[in-house]
């Protein structure tokens, strides 16, 4: 049986294709890894809120006692119990203490904490008889200071006094009068405290060798041509030699001195102090 409708063009009544936009893509959400946060109870939350607080409360207290301490000490140190209240010279001889406090420049009641003893060491040091100073201090307000002193070897003339002179060549003080030790010839000779200039030490090394025979009239060391002469009791000399064993030739000489009669000696050659040679006097009798 037919139908009585037309037939339909495909085209008509048919709603058209339309493109469809891209629609953009979204991610889904990402799923965190963790949980949801649990809940802590609040008894846990507060115990760990004491402890924190507690923890800081030490610390300020810590830092709180510190400080106090530290104040306390310096307070100590700042008051009369950590000064100094005596101050002690030994081995001092030839310089009087007053000496040695003048130089050490310290005064009663400075505070010991921190106070540097080198200054007043090297000041000490600075005294003509002076050789070595060591110092020491204690808490309870005792500064020491003990020195080791200069010993002199030889006398110089200068002028009309006498200068004592220690084997190094340190002036260590000026008399009015000639005293016992040798008699050396050297000039210039600075003040006390001065040094001699370094020609000077052969002299006193054969001036400390002969303290022992001065009583025999040793007469002056001084410097001839270089060498180191020694003048005898008349019109000889002795002639020293190279500059070892003066201890030796000291001996020697005063054995020369006992035993034979110097009127006729004119030299007495130390250069070997075990055959001294004399060169006498010509035409004496």
């Amino acid at each position: 049986m037919s139908s009585d409708k037309p037939p339909q063009d495909p085209s008509e009544d048919q709603p058209e294709d339309k493109p469809e936009s891209p629609k953009p893509q979204v991610d889904p959400p990402a799923e965190s890894p963790k949980g949801p946060k649990p809940q802590v109870d609040p008894r846990i939350q507060a115990r760990r809120t004491g402890v924190r607080t507690r923890r800081r409360l030490r610390v300020w207290i810590s830092i709180g006692i510190i400080a106090v301490l530290a104040a306390a000490a310096y307070g100590a140190t700042q008051s009369p119990l950590m000064d100094v209240d005596e101050i002690e010279v030994i081995g001092a001889g030839r310089t009087s203490s007053a000496q040695v406090l003048e130089a050490a420049g310290i005064e009663l009641g400075t505070p010991l904490l921190g106070f540097d003893l080198s200054g007043p060491r090297r000041s000490i040091a600075a005294l003509p008889w002076v050789d070595q100073v060591r110092s020491s201090r204690t808490w309870g307000g005792k500064v020491t200071f003990d020195i080791t002193e200069r010993e002199a070897v030889a006398q110089i003339p200068v002028g009309e006094e006498w200068a004592l002179v220690d084997r190094e060549g340190r002036v260590l003080q000026v008399n009015p009068v000639r005293g016992a030790l040798p008699v050396v010839q050297f000039t210039p000779v600075p003040q006390p405290g001065g040094w001699l200039h370094g020609f000077a030490l052969p002299l006193l090394e054969v001036s400390e060798a002969l303290i022992p025979v001065q009583q025999r009239d040793i007469g002056a060391v001084y410097l001839m041509d270089g060498e180191v002469v020694v003048d005898l009791p008349g019109e000889g000399r002795a002639h020293w030699g190279a500059q070892d064993d003066p201890h030796g030739k000291a001996d020697a000489l005063a054995r020369v001195l006992a035993e034979v009669d110097m009127s006729c000696v004119e030299i007495v050659d130390l250069s070997i102090p075990e055959l001294p040679a004399l060169t006498p006097i010509d035409d004496c009798s």
